[in-house]
Formats: C-alpha cells, structure tokens, sequence
C-alpha cells in the first residue's frame, strides 16, 4: 500500500502527541536520579586512613594525597588530598577499593566551573584533627584507634614468623636451620626429621621463635635420636 510507511510515523506521533509531558524545567526543577547515579567524586578526610589503595587503582592518576608523621606515633595523618576531576572516568573503582568508605559519589552532576584550575578539589582535615598531641589527643581519639594494641601487634608478627619457617622447611630450605645445629649435616638431618614429622614440626617452628637458646638444645636431641636410631641396628650386628 503506496503511503503506507508514512501513517504509520504519523500515527506514532499522533499517539506520543497525546502523552504526560516529561519535560523538567531545570535549573528550576532537579530531575529525580537514580541512587546508583555517579555524580560527584565527594571525600571525607575524617575516615581517612592513608593506605593509598584508591590512588593504586585509579588508571588516570586522578587522586593525590600528602600526609605528614604523627606527633608522639609512628602513624601518619592526613595534611590534604586531592581530586582532580577533569581526569576522572566516574569508574568507581576507587570507591570500591576504598576500606573505610571514605570516598563515595553524590547525585552533584553540576561540576562545570569558569575555570579549568577550578575543577580541582583540594581536602584537609580539620584544624583541630592536625593538631591534636599529648592530652588533647588522647581524649578525642580513643588510642586504641591510632595505635594497634601490643598484644595484637606482637602475635601477628609472631604468626609471620611461624609461616615464614614452616614455609621454608616445606621447600627444605635447610639454611634456616643452619643457626641451630653446628654442622650443615646436621642441618639437613634435622630437615628430614621436621619434614617427616608434622608436631616436630610445629614444635621447633615455635621454639625457633620463642626461645632460640632451647631450640638448639631440641634441635641437637633430635639429630643426636636419629643418628643413634641409625647406627644402633647396624653395631649391633657386631
């Protein structure tokens, strides 16, 4: 049918002609986003715990920061971080990367400035934050939260240790024993025995680290056991 095509565009606009007008009159009305919208890049310097995870992974060098020692620890804290948003892709990963949720996005999308230097967002922490030291701090921060507890701190080395030597007697790196024994023999004797058995095993790996003095004491009886358990059988026979 000659026409056909063109009642049917007609008719498609003859029905969208009759429809709710969606048109919003911004910047007098904001339009209704989504929660997943990606906005603005925003940044709390309060969660901030500077383990540079987010500048990691950001493929654009978008994110920066600067930190400074902290008075009185070995910490750090933050003195100012930057967002460069002329670069940013709005990919999220930052934000996914991000431990303590310190960097998220808004429903913002009005980011165009009269300036391109403008663009760039600069965060410091709070005056009173920066210069937080002796009672002052310990009276704001809980000290638990700026330094790891002792305990903590020395079992978790403690735990590394362990893996580290048990690791190394898994690839029978006798080198590791060397320190223990006085002969490399003797070293790779005792290699054989920890490999052989798993309580031996552990039982050394913790001496090692506990109290080296008895480690060499337990090292030398197992190595004097297992040349005794060899020779005996054969001095027998004479």
């Amino acid at each position: 049918m000659i026409g056909k095509g063109l009642l049917k565009g007609l008719g498609i606009t003859f029905k969208h002609g009759w429809e709710k007008n969606i048109t919003i009159q911004y910047p007098e009305v904001m339009p209704n986003l989504q929660e997943r919208y990606r906005g603005s890049l925003e940044f709390d310097p309060q969660n901030c715990i500077i383990c540079g995870m987010c500048t990691k992974v950001c493929p654009n060098n978008v994110l920066s920061f600067e930190s400074a020692p902290m008075p009185g620890s070995k910490k750090k804290q933050l003195v100012s971080y930057t967002i460069d948003l002329q670069y940013c892709m709005f990919c999220n990963l930052c934000v996914e990367a991000c431990p303590t949720h310190t960097l998220y996005f808004t429903h913002n999308f009005e980011l165009s400035t009269a300036r391109r230097g403008e663009i760039k967002r600069v965060y410091s922490p709070p005056a009173e934050a920066q210069l937080l030291t002796g009672e002052s701090q310990a009276e704001l921060i809980p000290a638990e939260a700026l330094e790891p507890q002792p305990d903590a701190e020395a079992e978790a080395k403690r735990l590394k240790q362990l893996q580290a030597i048990k690791g190394a007697i898994a690839r029978g790196n006798s080198k590791v024993l060397d320190k223990f024994v006085d002969f490399e023999e003797d070293a790779s004797l005792l290699m054989t025995i920890l490999q052989a058995d798993q309580k031996k095993q552990d039982k050394m790996a913790e001496l090692m680290v506990d109290d080296k003095n008895k480690a060499r004491k337990v090292a030398a009886a197992f190595v004097a056991k297992e040349k005794r358990d060899k020779t005996g059988p054969e001095e027998g026979k004479h």
